[in-house]
């Protein structure tokens, strides 16, 4: 008991420690205009708990600013400094993105404030960054410059953008003092016109900043959401094309484009032509929801490639479409998994017949080209020969993020045809040219007896027909279609013998039967 009670009375005679403290204090993304899509001055600023010479805080080492989504930089609007004339101070003028204010306190200077101004500049990404921004901080009193680097990350989740500062220094070389110790009380970063453009949504925009302290201490804060306007203003014309390759299980493939200065997809939802339906089979290789919660589906799960072109991005990004589970649905969707300068995951649902898929909730990030790819032998199944009839056509009903509708409608390209579509209906026969392929230079038929060829039109205009016996040739002179007008009556066999002559060269021999 004597023991217990002496270690009390010496906790309480002990003096004091002072208690460390970190904690970022203030936070805010301010743009100096709010229409939507528009190219703004857009200043970040951040602070942290003040200097106090009795109980110093913990200086702050890293540093996440994670942009609301739609709030972007293009790096391309700008040249870009090497890494290695960033490191020595370089960099051109023109690779100048906007400048900076860091308010700190040197302890041997008094412990005074000393706000410190430099250069924020477009910088040569690193392997696996989509951008970089480089600073370039000028102390006063002839201090030694400061160099931060922040690479510029896509979160996949929502995709938006972080800025990531690691090891921000907390000492700085002074003449004839050498290194001290220097506390970064705040910070403030302006990214200047053209650089940034706003969310083309006119939701609240929010920012977000975590920050960690030399000693570990994580602290974060949220900036006062600011919210564009004049969605109305802001365009949204999208364009679309679609083929299909001619065959049982065929390959498919649609393309979804948007104007620079456009607003940014936010959903769609694409109608595939009647005839396409799911290829049951390719169902057992479905990606399981296990499968995507640990990672990107394995290879057996695929049944195409998608690509997405951003302006933003110095590359492509693209990776494999797995036919995946979907919690509640009883159809597997499909998960498009992307990689490249940056990566991002997108699940689509499949439903109906004609197969309608959908994806909604499309980042607000300029996507100029949306390509998507279904594999031949895979997924699909086609129940009608398209390269007979009218074009089949795809539907898309597309959603900006500015809440504009585009609904699409358009005829699909047809590979994979290898002959004419010859037809008899009637006393009419029609011969159309490969879709896809070169057009008809000749057209030989072989008529049965008692039948002759009355009129003959080459893309609707009459053209001579000479005949020899029961062959009857008419040269097309590179149309589309032919058309014959048959008069009498067949005797005997009712074959129609076709000769196709294409201007590549290739002949094909077409049988059809005439009516009596």
């Amino acid at each position: 008991m004597r023991v217990a009670l002496l270690a009390v009375l010496l906790v309480l005679l002990l003096p004091a420690a002072a208690s460390a403290q970190f904690e970022v204090t203030g936070f805010s993304v301010t743009p100096s205009g709010l229409q939507a899509g528009s190219h703004p001055d857009v200043t970040i600023a951040a602070a942290f708990t003040p200097y106090n010479a009795g109980a110093p805080p913990e200086h702050v080492r890293d540093l996440t600013i994670s942009l609301p989504p739609g709030l972007v930089g293009d790096p391309g609007s700008k040249p870009k400094c090497s890494q290695a004339n960033f490191q020595a101070d370089t960099c051109p003028a023109a690779t100048r993105v906007g400048g900076t204010t860091v308010n700190t306190v040197i302890p041997l200077l008094l412990g005074l404030p000393i706000a410190a101004t430099g250069d924020v500049y477009n910088v040569v990404p690193g392997a696996g960054e989509p951008a970089r921004l480089g600073v370039v901080v000028r102390p006063p009193l002839g201090a030694e410059k400061v160099f931060i680097v922040s690479p510029v990350r896509l979160r996949p989740s929502d995709g938006g953008l972080d800025s990531v500062i690691t090891n921000m220094p907390s000492k700085v070389g002074i003449p004839l003092l050498g290194q001290v110790d220097m506390w970064i009380e705040g910070m403030s970063l302006t990214l200047e016109t053209p650089f940034v453009s706003l969310p083309t949504s006119c939701a609240p925009a929010q920012a977000t900043v975590a920050a960690v302290s030399g000693a570990g201490t994580a602290s974060s804060r949220a900036a006062t959401p600011f919210t564009p306007t004049g969605c109305d203003k802001v365009p949204y014309a999208p364009g679309l094309e679609a083929s299909i390759g001619n065959r049982r299980q065929p390959s498919l493939r649609t393309v979804i484009t948007v104007p620079a200065g456009h607003a940014s997809t936010a959903g769609a939802a694409v109608t595939l032509p009647a005839g396409i339906t799911i290829n049951s089979s390719a169902l057992a290789d479905t990606c399981t929801l296990a499968e995507q919660a640990a990672g990107p589906c394995p290879t057996r799960a695929r049944v195409g490639t998608a690509l997405a072109r951003s302006p933003l991005l110095p590359a492509p990004l693209t990776g494999q479409v797995s036919l995946a589970a979907i919690a509640g649905q009883t159809l597997p969707g499909l998960r498009l998994d992307l990689t490249g300068p940056a990566s991002l995951s997108l699940t689509g649902s499949v439903t109906g017949n004609p197969i309608l898929t959908t994806f909604a909730g499309i980042p607000d990030v300029p996507l100029e080209r949306f390509e998507l790819v279904f594999d031949a032998k895979r997924s699909l199944r086609a129940m009608k020969d398209f390269c007979r009839g009218p074009l089949p056509v795809v539907k898309a009903q597309l959603t900006g993020h500015n809440g504009a509708v585009a609904n699409l409608r358009e005829p699909m390209a047809v590979t994979g045809c290898r002959k004419p579509a010859t037809t008899v209906k009637g006393r009419t026969l029609r011969i159309v040219a490969v879709r896809g392929g070169p057009a008809i230079s000749r057209v030989r038929v072989r008529l049965p007896r008692g039948m002759k060829v009355r009129i003959a039109r080459a893309d609707g205009t009459k053209v001579r027909a000479q005949r020899s016996g029961r062959t009857t040739t008419v040269r097309a002179a590179g149309a589309r279609e032919v058309v014959l007008k048959l008069r009498g009556k067949p005797r005997g066999k009712r074959a129609i013998a076709v000769r196709t002559l294409d201007a590549s060269g290739r002949e094909v021999l077409q049988r059809r039967k005439a009516r009596r």
